[in-house]
């Protein structure tokens, strides 16, 4: 691995554990094993490094869930993995909520930013939608959108309250939306939980 690619692994995982703002530079070249210079070398400014590290998190994010989704052979169990894929994410020790909306929040006016959250969420509900229609599910346009918007909101919510009481519930509401059954989501079993699924 290159000194680029150790640069954006460091600044990904600082970002992710403590925000963008109260990163700087300088941290990141400490963390990395780099100089300042080569740091610039490779990223000119920290804004660009910022949207570097936001499309890596959405690449890696789009490969582990794809693969996740992948493994299920049933076309309503691929809906309901998407929801476990998250489950693991959210239990795992990497977990600090979701860097695109973080970034959207920390940078309310920075476009590339927005446009790159914007990307990565489309994806999310288009994958959703693909997933609907093959399991022959009407409206799936509609549905894929709210299930997008509501784990969003499942995301916040592991977030803030560290537990799963409310993902359940909305997980089951959203099988009601879409006409499936009533299925709970995996509990994963923390002693053998990867740090991060992606």
């Amino acid at each position: 691995m290159g000194k680029r690619d150790d640069i954006l692994d460091t600044a990904l995982a600082l970002f992710n554990r403590h925000g963008y703002h109260a990163v700087g530079v300088d941290l990141i070249r400490d963390e990395a094993h780099v100089s300042k210079m080569t740091l610039y070398k490779y990223f000119a400014t920290k804004e660009l490094l910022v949207e570097e590290v936001l499309k890596q998190r959405h690449e890696r994010f789009r490969q582990s869930l794809e693969l996740a989704v992948s493994k299920v052979s049933d076309p309503v169990g691929r809906f309901r993995e998407v929801f476990n894929w998250h489950i693991r994410w959210f239990l795992s020790r990497q977990f600090h909520g979701c860097m695109f909306i973080k970034a959207t929040g920390e940078f309310q006016h920075t476009a590339q930013y927005q446009n790159v959250s914007r990307q990565h969420k489309n994806w999310v509900r288009c994958l959703i939608k693909a997933l609907l229609v093959e399991a022959g599910i009407k409206a799936a346009d509609q549905k894929a959108s709210h299930a997008q918007v509501v784990l969003d909101g499942m995301l916040v919510s592991a977030s803030i309250f560290g537990s799963l009481d409310h993902v359940d519930a909305a997980w089951f509401c959203i099988c009601d939306c879409v006409g499936i059954e009533h299925v709970a989501l995996d509990k994963p079993d923390l002693s053998t939980l990867a740090d991060s699924p992606f």
